[in-house]
């Protein structure tokens, strides 16, 4: 048997392997990572219900599950992850934050380093009960330790650019009701207040959240860069610099806003014309594999048959 024998069930191997792997690793992260939550929410929390009434009785009538189980996984994921020198802690909360999501480094890192051996031990415990490994297995050991390497972060960093491109698409309508409500009298932190409450999304929460920071006493232009640099979006970026500009130069912030709006409805036109012209390209793969061979089989299909049977030799 060689490798034309063990490929089909090779791939189905490692495709399960990975998916077992991921799966449990995901599950751990959801299950230990809680929900993040304002300060307003957690009130609302404390404020509705006896169990919710206050921590003690949340304690006392929590499951053991909540008091057991997801503290002792809190605490070995919080070993596993302090493993990382401080470096890699803070470029993984940034991405984090970057991501929208609400697990803590520690916990991330945990999952990041149960698939980095998991996947490679399923592939070496694969490849030892075989009788005789052939490529198959050793390619499934290969591709384990590379996928074991890459997969949280290619999900960390597709997290990102979905939520970056989100943000980018909402920003301008964002601008022009800043416009409208700094024209008409509004502060800055108003304005603000009014994208929150006339938007949601990702871009919503980002400014919520400094908003947060600003009613603690943070000064607005530290609250506004700090928006910035929190997302890493490039058009909320452009957004932050020019506040943060205008207020160091004096500049009034309603033509800042405004002449600002103007450029992000032109770089959405044209990002939306890029899209549209490398479309016929990105068309091209799908032609030429699926839809060429079916049109040529149902135009060629008959004249080969029929051109089969003109030069049949009679016997």
């Amino acid at each position: 048997m060689g490798f034309e024998t063990f490929a089909p069930a090779g791939i189905q191997a490692l495709l399960l392997l990975v998916a077992v792997v991921f799966a449990a690793a995901a599950g751990g992260v959801l299950l230990l990572s809680a929900p993040a939550q304002t300060p307003a929410q957690r009130l609302a929390g404390y404020a509705v219900g006896a169990r919710a009434a206050s921590p003690g009785v949340a304690v006392e009538t929590a499951g053991a599950g909540e008091r057991l189980v997801a503290p002792l996984g809190r605490r070995l994921a919080g070993l596993l992850g302090s493993l990382a020198p401080p470096r890699v802690h803070r470029a993984t909360a940034a991405q984090l934050a970057m991501a929208g999501m609400g697990t803590s480094p520690s916990v991330f890192l945990a999952f990041r380093t149960v698939v980095l051996v998991g996947l490679p031990m399923v592939g070496l415990w694969q490849l030892t009960r075989a009788d005789a490994p052939t490529l198959t297995h050793w390619g499934i050991l290969v591709a384990s330790a590379l996928l074991g390497r890459k997969l949280p972060g290619m999900y960390l960093k597709r997290r990102i650019r979905a939520r970056q491109r989100t943000i980018d698409r909402g920003l301008p309508y964002a601008l022009d009701l800043m416009v409208a409500c700094l024209e008409g009298g509004l502060s800055l932190d108003a304005s603000l207040a009014k994208v929150t409450e006339q938007s949601d999304g990702p871009l919503a929460e980002e400014v919520r959240a400094t908003l947060q920071e600003m009613t603690l006493g943070r000064p607005a232009g530290e609250a506004v860069r700090a928006m910035g640099e929190r997302a890493g979006a490039p058009e909320l970026k452009r957004f932050t610099n020019s506040i943060v500009q205008a207020e160091r130069m004096g500049i009034a912030i309603a033509g800042a806003m405004r002449t600002l709006a103007a450029e992000s409805r032109v770089r959405r036109r044209q990002r939306a014309e890029e899209s549209a012209r490398k479309a016929p390209i990105k068309m091209v793969p799908v032609l030429i594999c699926c839809i060429f061979p079916a049109l040529m089989t149902v135009v060629l299909g008959p004249a080969v048959l029929m051109a089969g049977d003109i030069f049949k030799v009679p016997s």
